[in-house]
């Protein structure tokens, strides 16, 4: 999967480019309506939610697809190296005792989302999702010319509802670079451009130089369990 190998590549500066997702991280985390004692974090990377987490817990689970990032997340419970597109994987996560699960800037790169959410919803009815949107770049894309790899918010929440009782909100954020050639770097490099490469080297150019911004736009939808 082309998003797993460019986290994987990118792991080390990710680590420095990841402002938005403990942005939401936080927020996902400090908007939960209870807290799980059992803990699954799907797509954990290295560790923005379980860093929020600020009560008293039994276990902690960190599941990634990638093993190079989950070298960054903090030591827990355990950390679970498969992908949440992987039946095999989510049969297994079954197994666990677990009351509460968060996934936190990744559910958007699922393959099928409706398939994956209905195994989470056998796994624990108790969720915390924030999954990015098609509004996220959504300028480069216009300008480009480009479809969003990732799905809208109105599909997210629409598949989202048929397997959980569910609050959720619409967050937007913008992120500030003193220059458009960080700007586009910080896209290659967070890990959110999903290795999609599309324009090749005159466009990309061009995008640059047409780019009307100091910030690129991010849009998360978030989702919590009614408890």
């Amino acid at each position: 999967m082309k998003h797993i190998r460019e986290f994987s590549r990118f792991a080390e500066s990710y680590q420095r480019y990841k402002i938005i997702q403990s942005k939401v991280a936080s927020h996902l985390v400090k908007n939960v309506s209870s807290r799980g004692r059992y803990i699954l974090d799907l797509g954990a990377g290295s560790g923005e939610v379980f860093k929020n987490i600020d009560w008293n817990y039994e276990k902690f689970y960190a599941m990634d697809a990638s093993e190079r990032m989950l070298t960054f997340h903090p030591p827990c419970s355990e950390k679970i190296l498969c992908s949440f597109d992987d039946i095999g994987c989510l049969e297994r996560l079954k197994s666990l005792e677990i009351d509460q699960v968060f996934a936190s800037s990744s559910l958007q790169w699922s393959v099928d989302l409706d398939r994956t959410l209905s195994h989470i919803a056998q796994i624990s009815s108790n969720v915390a999702f924030a999954i990015f949107t098609s509004g996220t770049f959504r300028t480069i894309h216009r300008l480009a010319k480009i479809q969003s790899p990732i799905r809208d918010k109105s599909t997210i929440i629409e598949i989202v509802r048929k397997y959980f009782y569910v609050k959720y909100e619409v967050r937007e954020y913008k992120l500030f670079f003193s220059d458009k050639m960080q700007l586009f770097r910080y896209i290659k490099r967070s890990g959110v451009s999903q290795g999609t490469r599309r324009l090749g080297y005159k466009e990309m150019k061009d995008l640059i130089e047409r780019y009307p911004y100091s910030y690129i736009e991010f849009e998360v939808v978030f989702a919590w369990s009614k408890y």
